[in-house]
C-alpha cells in the first residue's frame, strides 16, 4: 500500500465520521454545530479521490518499469484521442490510434443457421401479437 492509498483511506474515513457527527448533532438539535461540522466533508472526499488518482499513477508507474525492467515492452500511459474516455474500448475516430476491438461473435453460420437467426430476427422487429 502507497502512502497515497493510506492517505485516501484515512481522508474517507474522516469524512464517514463527520457526517456520522454532524447526524448525531442533527439529532440533538445543534443545528449550528452540525452544519460546520458536514461542511468540510465534500473537501475530505475530493482529497481521497486526488490521493487514490495518485496511488494508480504510482502504482502504474511501478508496473511499467517492471515490465521494462524485464524486457518487455511497456504500453503507452496517455491516452490514444481526446474521446478515449467515453468509447468503451471501440476506435473513436480516423485520428485514433488504438487497434480496434476483435469480433465477439467467433462462431460461423452455415446456411440454414443464418436463414433461421434472420427469421428470428426478423419476427423479433414485427410488432404483430403473433
Amino acid at each position: 500500500m502507497t502512502r497515497h492509498l493510506a492517505l485516501a483511506r484515512a481522508c474517507r474515513t474522516l469524512a464517514l465520521a463527520q457526517v456520522a457527527a454532524a447526524a448525531w448533532l442533527f439529532a440533538h438539535h445543534k443545528w449550528l454545530l452540525g452544519i460546520l461540522v458536514v461542511w468540510a466533508a465534500p473537501s475530505l472526499l475530493a482529497a481521497d479521490g486526488v490521493c487514490r488518482g495518485a496511488h494508480h499513477r504510482a502504482r502504474t508507474m511501478a508496473q511499467r518499469a517492471a515490465q521494462s525492467g524485464a524486457g518487455g515492452q511497456a504500453p503507452t500511459l496517455t491516452p490514444c484521442c481526446p474521446s478515449w474516455k467515453h468509447s468503451d474500448g471501440r476506435v473513436h475516430g480516423p485520428g485514433c490510434t488504438r487497434p480496434p476491438l476483435p469480433r465477439r461473435d467467433t462462431y460461423r453460420l452455415d446456411d440454414a443457421g443464418r436463414a433461421a437467426f434472420d427469421e428470428i430476427v426478423r419476427r423479433y422487429h414485427d410488432r404483430s401479437a403473433a
